[in-house]
C-alpha cells in the first residue's frame, strides 16, 4: 500500500484543487488514535490553499503513518479506529482510515468488512470527488480480488479432483500389478507341476 500512499499524495500536491463535495468534514475535527502522543508530530499538515485540500492532505498523513505501525501499536490502534467506526454516527474518516492503511493479514476488519466500508462510504456520499475516485477504484480492485480468488478456489478443486482420481487410479494400478504377480507366481507353480508329472517315474 506504500505506493498508495505516494500516488495519493502527489496527486494532492500537484496543485489547488476544486473539490465540488461540500460535505467533507475537516479530518482534524476528529480525534484519531496515536500508537504514543509523542508521533503527533509526524502528522503536521503541509500547505495547501483550501480547507477540504487540508483535509485530505491530514487523512493521507495519517493513513501514511497508520500504514507505518507495525506489531502491537498496529494492532492497538487498528482495534481503536474499529471501534470508533462502530459507533454511532461514527466517524466516516476511521472507516475510511480502516480499509486503506490495514489491510495486511493481521488487520482487524477482514475482506469483507473492508468492502462494507468502502461501499457505505460510496452510498454516503461524504468524500469529495478525488478521494471517491480512490474509493470506487479500490472496490474494483476488491472485487477483482474476489473474482480471482473464487478461480483459485475453483482450480484448487478440480486440482484436488484429479489428484485423488490418480491416487485412485495409483491403487487401482498397484493391485492390477499385484494381481498378475499372483497369476504368474500360480503360472509358475501349475508349469513345475506339469513338467514334474510328465517326468518318468
Amino acid at each position: 500500500m506504500k505506493w498508495f500512499w505516494g500516488l495519493s499524495m502527489a496527486f494532492f500536491l500537484s496543485g489547488c484543487a476544486s473539490l465540488n463535495n461540500q460535505s467533507v468534514q475537516e479530518s482534524s475535527a476528529v480525534s484519531l488514535p496515536l500508537a504514543a502522543p509523542e508521533d503527533a508530530k509526524k502528522l503536521t499538515q503541509p500547505l495547501f490553499c483550501g480547507q477540504q485540500d487540508r483535509a485530505v492532505a491530514h487523512l493521507l498523513t495519517q493513513g501514511s503513518y497508520y500504514a507505518s505501525l507495525t506489531g502491537k501499536h498496529r494492532q492497538t490502534v487498528c482495534h481503536k479506529l474499529r471501534k470508533l467506526y462502530q459507533q454511532d454516527q461514527g466517524s466516516w474518516q476511521a472507516g475510511w482510515l480502516l480499509a486503506y492503511s490495514f489491510t495486511d493479514k493481521k488487520s482487524c476488519i477482514s475482506h469483507e468488512q473492508r468492502r462494507a466500508i468502502l461501499q457505505s462510504l460510496q452510498a454516503q456520499s461524504v468524500l469529495n470527488h478525488q478521494l471517491n475516485w480512490l474509493n470506487a477504484s479500490y472496490i474494483q480492485t476488491l472485487d477483482t480480488i474476489d473474482t480471482l480468488k473464487a478461480r483459485n478456489a475453483s482450480l484448487s478443486e478440480k486440482i484436488a479432483e484429479k489428484e485423488a482420481l490418480q491416487h485412485d487410479l495409483q491403487q487401482e494400478n498397484a493391485l492390477l500389478k499385484s494381481q498378475i504377480q499372483a497369476l504368474k507366481a500360480i503360472e509358475k507353480t501349475l508349469n513345475k507341476r506339469i513338467g514334474d508329472d510328465r517326468q518318468p517315474r
